[in-house]
């Protein structure tokens, strides 16, 4: 079993490194040794999490340059730096959201997962949707399914690409609807059921999309039902007043869309006139 670097301290990361180290995976939460979360770090060089108010002691590291195997959990924007700056040439597992726009690059596996996690202060994670991470590598896989919390799928890569669609389908619809009418998962769709079905139309309709927009409708109801009591990241962003993944999301689709994709960017352009960039 490999030991693991979480690049990523947010509450994704957290939420998975805690339930890892609960699970007695050798892991380490990477933390930049200037930063303000660094302070939280004991003389142990170990950071206590709490997810669901149960403690997690975890230790921390300021890199990753002897790492077995990394997830990285940052935004998408962040990743190519953070792993700059995580010096690593390990095996990379990236949780992101928008991983679509990392595949172009064969050192970074792409993996999905439906948990929904928010933090109320950094290292105190409601982990308000339990899900699924679904993964393809091997050693991703018989590493993290130590954890039955997580609940760790192994996929082929035929599947994990139609999940990443999803995935982005997800992300693009909730993110911006919960960001802009400020709501959890669970109260973004009702009355905006047409939202949904345009943006699905026009995710469907970008060259290699495997999903139908049926398909990708669907994924995004379940991932209401399984997280309706979760913040969405992009709402703890614009919350926050930090700048959101919109721009690797919607903006994403926006840009590939031969035929245009009027209604992402509505959303888009309505997101990033309320966060900075």
């Amino acid at each position: 079993m490999a030991a693991v670097h979480v690049v990523g301290a947010g509450a994704l990361g957290s939420m998975i490194a805690a339930r890892l180290s609960a699970a007695g995976v050798e892991t380490r939460l990477v933390l930049r040794a200037k930063s303000s979360r660094w302070r939280a770090v004991d003389a142990s060089n170990r950071v206590r999490v709490l997810v669901d108010g149960a403690p997690h002691d975890v230790a921390a590291a300021p890199d990753a340059r002897d790492a077995k195997l990394v997830l990285l959990c940052t935004k998408v924007w962040q990743a190519r730096d953070a792993l700059r700056e995580a010096k690593t040439s390990a095996r990379v597992v990236a949780l992101c959201n928008g991983a679509l726009s990392l595949v172009d690059d064969a050192t970074i596996v792409p993996a999905v997962t439906t948990h929904g996690c928010f933090e109320t202060q950094p290292f105190d994670v409601t982990h308000a949707g339990p899900g699924t991470l679904w993964v393809s590598d091997e050693e991703a896989f018989a590493t993290l399914s130590a954890s039955e919390t997580l609940n760790v799928v192994r996929v082929s890569e035929v599947e994990m690409k139609e999940r990443l669609w999803k995935k982005l389908a997800v992300s693009c619809v909730l993110n911006p609807l919960t960001a802009l009418h400020s709501c959890r998962n669970g109260e973004a769709l009702p009355g905006r059921e047409d939202v949904c079905r345009a943006v699905c139309a026009e995710i469907a309709s970008l060259d290699d999309c495997p999903c139908t927009a049926a398909d990708l409708e669907e994924a995004i109801y379940q991932c209401v039902a399984e997280n309706a009591a979760n913040y969405s990241s992009m709402y703890q962003d614009v919350a926050a007043g930090r700048r959101t993944e919109v721009d690797a999301l919607s903006g994403w689709v926006v840009d590939r869309a031969r035929g245009g994709a009027p209604e992402s960017a509505r959303l888009a352009a309505a997101v990033r006139a309320l966060s900075p960039r």
